[in-house]
């Protein structure tokens, strides 16, 4: 389960940026994450309502929005996106020319857009 460790860096992240802030709670977390990771938001969300407890980012609401997986065809030059309608994107990443050297181009990402917070 990987969301607790990326839940764990995330918590970390927002309580250092809010206490250069001078913040006294942290109402929201806005985020996008590439498709590719496979993070599952519920999960991710539980499991930084746990570790959260007793922080000022306790009961801090997850905006969560997920990108989706494009890449280029180091074959033929051709960019596209894969579809992810299925469970594991990162399988269907052949081009139309059927060639499987492609480099991925976003669909990876892991940001934290921005922090909500209460001020003192």
């Amino acid at each position: 389960m990987h969301e607790l460790s990326l839940a764990d860096g995330m918590l970390k992240t927002v309580l250092e940026a809010a206490q250069k802030e001078k913040a006294k709670k942290i109402k929201s977390i806005k985020l996008e994450m590439g498709e590719i990771l496979l993070v599952n938001s519920e999960q991710l969300t539980f499991c930084f309502d746990v570790i959260s407890k007793g922080t000022i980012a306790e009961d801090a609401k997850l905006d969560i929005t997920f990108l989706k997986p494009r890449v280029h065809c180091n074959k033929c030059n051709k960019e596209f996106n894969i579809s992810s309608d299925k469970d594991f994107p990162i399988l269907s990443m052949i081009c139309e020319c059927g060639s499987n050297d492609v480099t991925i181009l976003s669909g990876r990402e892991f940001n934290i857009k921005s922090i909500k917070i209460e001020e003192d």
